[in-house]
Order: C-alpha cells, then structure tokens, then sequence
C-alpha cells in the first residue's frame, strides 16, 4: 500500500515491528548456557530473552528472518531492545494503562491471525517454539512496546504540535488522485514488454476518458493491490513520498484531466489528479504527534541510550536455524499499518516498491 514515510501508521509500524521489550525466561531449562547479551544501568537481557526477541521480529515481519541474525544488525537490534526496555519501564501509570489496553486487543488480532490457519499456526508455533517464545511472553513484549511509545505520546504537548506545524507546513502539502498502473509484471506474475505495458496503458485512458467507471477498470486492469479494489484512490498523500515520475505528475498534472500514461520502473501509470492542498492542522495534529514522539524516542537512544550501556555481547546464531514463516504465513499487523510489499509509487522501501530520491 501507498504510505507516506513519516506517517503516523509507519512510525507506529517500526515501533511495534522492530521494538520489542522482553520479559524474563526461566532459565533452568535446556541445555544451552544463558549467557548476557547485555548489561545496562539497572538490569540486563540474557541471551535467551534476546533469542526471544528476534523471534518475535521474525513472527511479526518475516523481512526480518534473514538479517536478525547478522552480526550487525544483531547489535543495533539489542542496543534498541536495551533502550525500549529502559523507556517502558520509566512511563507514567498512564501511559502504561493506556498501553497495554492497546497492546492487549492488537495481540488478540495478531494471535487470531496466527491460528486462523493450520499451516500458518504449525509454521509459527515452531518457530516459537524454536525460539523459546511463548503467547504469554508475545503479549507482554508487545504490551512494553505500546507503553513505551504512548508515554512519548502523551508527553507531545499541543503548543509543540502548533509550533511544528508553522514551521512545516511544506511538509503537509497533499495530492488526491487515481491511478492505474500496468505493471512491467502483471496480477498473475506474468512479464509485460514496455511496448504492451504502454499500449494497455493507453486503452485503459481511452476507457476512462470515454466514462468508463474507475472503480471498475482498476479493479480489471490496475497491478497496484494497493489501490486496485478502491477505485485507484489515494486521498491527502504527501507527493514528495512517491518516486519522482509519479511525485511530478501529481504536483504539475491539470487537476481534473487524465494524463498520459507516466513511467516509472514498475510499468505505467494512468493518473487523475482530484486535488491538491494544505492539511490544517486539525487534519495533520495526529501526524505530528506522531513525528514529535518518535523524535523524542530518537533523541534519547541518540544521546542518553549510549551512556547507560555498560557491555554487549551479541550471541552467535545457532548452525540450524529455525524455519521462517512465508509472507504468506505471518500475521501482519494490520491494524498497527505493518508495511506490505506492492508495486505502487510510494517511495517507502519495499520488496517491490520503487524508491524515491
């Protein structure tokens, strides 16, 4: 799906999928030695609860299966993983009833998710089970996360979010529009040559210029599974978050007229620009709210997070690692906006989606 970089659903999507805040695992059982992975001001995380951890990662975000266990990205996993622990742990009694309400219905959804198929549940369950993570552990590292992260929310105070949006307000100009794209790869997987792409393309205009119904032709027609079942609509997107060729088209295109078809690496695209703006601030308050609290979370594993780290000791993964779950198979969690690989002109990255500049 199309989302803007810095939206809100994308930051809360890195919070809750590559964030976790573990708990301690008993740790008389197996034969494996349960070393410390870290050591900070008031506490420590041994290797078992980080094993855990990245399990986790890998249930929520299969991405995440074939880097976690790569030496340096194991190291920055655990320096997060020491930071969130330390600011779940220092929220306000607010911030943490309000989080773990939150925490527990999206654990009700995610867990739904898992077991709602045999296959999925088997390959999941395995891998927790390889991983010694359990559903009750699952629920509370993702009860810490949502605790962490509304503490920073409900410390944004309004006048900050008036005074960002002053100084930003580039940063909230929109566009609305349609689009269909005939993809280079077609729904089925199938290739397309530029020439057919184009030529598609171009009938597709031709339909809709002729009356034709845009919720029906994207349906028919559109590769984007981002925006194909709503009629091509992407409504108040922030254009300087789509690749340049679709970002230009949005920002010069007459508003009202159906363009030619525009390239970009994915195949073409059929555009109707429907407006283009300003958000107030009512419309861009929860956005920046957002923005301003995952900064303050930034700032502090920038400059406080380093000070309180006394040692790490980044475990070595096992010879035989566990199975990971296909895309298919894992949950993802939908209503926390979990990134989703589609061919569409946004510039986030993606298995499939084109980068911006």
């Amino acid at each position: 799906m199309l989302h803007p970089k810095r939206g809100p659903s994308s930051r809360f999507a890195f919070v809750l999928l590559a964030l976790a805040l573990l708990v301690g695992l008993a740790a008389g059982c197996g034969k494996k030695e349960n070393k410390i992975a870290a050591e900070y001001e008031g506490g420590q995380i041994t290797t078992k609860e980080f094993t855990a951890y990245k399990t986790f990662m890998k249930i929520v975000n299969p991405t995440y299966g074939s880097i976690v266990d790569e030496d340096s990205v194991q190291e920055t996993i655990l320096t997060q993983f020491v930071g969130f622990r330390v600011l779940s742990a220092r929220a306000t009694d607010e911030a943490k009833k309000q989080g773990k309400d939150e925490a527990d219905k999206q654990f009700e959804e995610m867990k739904k998710q898992i077991t709602a198929d045999a296959d999925t549940k088997k390959t999941i369950e395995q891998m927790m089970k390889d991983g010694g993570l359990s559903y009750d552990q699952m629920k509370l590292f993702m009860e810490e996360q949502f605790i962490m992260y509304k503490d920073a929310d409900l410390k944004v105070k309004d006048e900050d979010i008036s005074s960002y949006y002053e100084k930003n307000k580039d940063k909230f100009k929109y566009a609305t529009v349609r689009h269909i794209l005939i993809g280079l790869t077609d729904k089925n997987n199938k290739t397309r040559t530029d020439a057919d792409a184009l030529k598609l393309a171009n009938e597709v205009k031709g339909k809709l210029e002729a009356g034709g119904d845009w919720k029906a032709l994207a349906k028919e027609y559109s590769d984007d599974p981002g925006s194909a079942d709503n009629g091509g609509l992407y409504e108040k997107v922030d254009p300087s978050q789509w690749v340049e060729e679709f970002k230009n088209a949005a920002n010069t295109q007459p508003i009202g007229q159906i363009g030619d078809p525009v390239k970009t690496s994915y195949g073409y695209h059929v555009i109707k620009v429907e407006a283009r703006g300003t958000k107030t601030l009512d419309e861009a308050k929860a956005e920046i709210r957002s923005t301003l609290a995952s900064d303050s979370i930034g700032k502090f594993m920038t400059d406080e997070l380093p000070k309180l780290i006394k040692k790490t000791n980044v475990p070595k993964p096992s010879a035989s690692p566990s199975p990971s779950a296909s895309a298919s198979a894992s949950p993802s969690a939908s209503a926390s906006g979990s990134p989703s690989a589609s061919p569409t002109p946004s510039a986030s990255p993606s298995a499939s989606a084109p980068a911006s500049k």
